[in-house]
C-alpha cells in the first residue's frame, strides 16, 4: 500500500474513533456566536490536493466561507455562526472534476473531501436529497460499493462513522 493510502486509512481510523465519543466536545466550537471550523485533507484517488479554493455553501446554496488546502493538503475552514445545515464543501480539481463533501450538522469537526465522500454526496443526492438518512445509506452504499470493486474491506478516503455522522445508529 503506498504511502498516501496508508495515511488515509490511518486519518480514517483516527476519526471513526474519534467520532464515537461525546460529539458535543468534538467541533471546534467556543461558544454560541463563534464559528464551526472543519478540518481535514483534500484528496484525489491516489493524490493529494495542495492547490485550489474550497468553498463551503450552506443548505440554501449559498457560499459562507472560502479555504486553500496547505502544501500536506490540509485545509481549515471557519463556518460563520448560525449556518444552515447541512453544508457542501466543494473543490474544482480541474475543469471536469468537482470533489464535494457535506457537513449535516455542527458537531462535526473532521471532514475529508475526496473521491469518496463525492460518491456519497452524489449518492444521496440521487436517493432524494442530503438528509441524513439519504447521507447513512450513501455512506453504506459507497462502502459497500469500494469493497466490491477492490475486493478489500476498506473505506480509504471516508473520513467519519456514517452511522453517527449521518444520524443513524451507533
Amino acid at each position: 500500500m503506498n504511502k498516501l493510502l496508508k495515511l488515509i486509512f490511518c486519518m480514517t481510523i483516527v476519526s471513526v474513533v474519534a467520532a464515537c465519543g461525546d460529539s458535543s466536545s468534538s467541533a471546534k466550537q467556543v461558544g454560541v456566536n463563534s464559528s464551526h471550523v472543519i478540518e481535514g485533507t483534500v484528496t484525489d484517488r491516489d493524490e493529494l490536493i495542495v492547490s485550489g479554493k474550497i468553498v463551503a455553501k450552506d443548505k440554501n446554496g449559498a457560499t459562507i466561507a472560502t479555504a486553500e488546502p496547505d502544501q500536506e493538503a490540509h485545509y481549515s475552514i471557519a463556518l460563520p455562526p448560525g449556518s444552515a445545515y447541512p453544508v457542501t464543501l466543494e473543490i474544482a480539481v480541474d475543469k471536469n472534476t468537482l470533489l464535494e463533501a457535506v457537513v449535516m450538522d455542527s458537531a462535526l469537526a473532521m471532514q475529508d473531501i475526496s473521491t469518496m465522500s463525492t460518491l456519497v454526496v452524489e449518492s444521496a443526492r440521487n436517493l432524494g436529497g442530503l438528509t441524513k438518512q439519504n447521507m447513512a445509506q450513501a455512506a453504506i452504499n459507497a462502502i459497500r460499493q469500494n469493497k466490491k470493486s477492490s475486493g478489500k474491506g476498506t473505506s480509504t478516503g471516508f473520513k467519519g462513522d456514517p452511522t453517527k455522522q449521518y444520524g443513524g445508529w451507533h
